[in-house]
């Protein structure tokens, strides 16, 4: 996305957020026409309404390994969170996402190929125990093109507004953005660091991924 000075005399007015999400069209418009995204600006979007978005990726807490008072102790925490941070007297919105997203084996296939390396240079006379695991590597590898394993991902969007167009604006929305994402990461994670969940800020590429997959994963 490229921001320029406007020195023209109704700059103030060019430089305003004036964009309105069409109609649908009978499903004529392009991606680009349905996106708010403009672009990405480190590794925040900038949407066509004048906003700048952050995502956080949250842990998830598996509650059918927890007994019924630990599960109100979940609920209990969340809604504590949701309170200090969205709770009465407090002008501001979060937005909670739930995509399906095929499961990232890449770890786990690397770790697969370094045992075989190592199996095959240091005992090559088990040929046995080589194929077995050039089996498993066949088998996961071809799990994760097919894209079939998926999971739930947990990802909570944080936006601040921006001014008007302008590279100033902007420069102070990136840095409301970074005061507010770190501080709401902080709240999610003390509100439940009993259940040890843990948040981080995705990057440009990890935002870029989730745009990807929320058309079709299997793309």
């Amino acid at each position: 996305m490229r921001l320029k000075k406007n020195k023209t005399a109704n700059k103030s007015a060019r430089l305003d957020w004036d964009y309105q999400p069409p109609k649908i069209n009978g499903g004529k418009e392009t991606i680009d026409d349905m996106s708010l995204v403009v672009g990405m600006y480190g590794n925040y979007e900038v949407t066509k309404t004048g906003n700048l978005v952050g995502i956080l990726e949250v842990s998830g807490i598996n509650l059918d390994l927890l007994n019924e008072t630990e599960q109100q102790d979940v609920f209990e925490d969340y809604g504590a969170f949701l309170m200090s941070t969205l709770g009465e007297g407090v002008d501001d919105t979060l937005q909670f996402l739930e995509p399906t997203i095929p499961v990232n084996m890449t770890a786990y296939l690397n770790g697969l190929k370094r045992r075989y390396l190592t199996l095959q240079k240091d005992h090559p006379e088990q040929q046995f125990k080589i194929q077995l695991m050039a089996s498993y590597l066949d088998h996961f590898t071809k799990v994760q093109e097919s894209k079939n394993m998926t999971t739930k991902q947990h990802l909570l969007i944080v936006k601040v507004p921006i001014k008007d167009k302008s590279v100033k604006s902007l420069s102070l929305a990136v840095t409301h953005l970074d005061e507010k994402i770190e501080q709401v990461k902080r709240d999610i994670e003390n509100a439940l660091t009993d259940f040890d969940v843990t948040a981080k800020v995705l990057t440009s590429q990890e935002v870029q991924e989730i745009l990807k997959n929320l058309i079709n994963f299997n793309g």
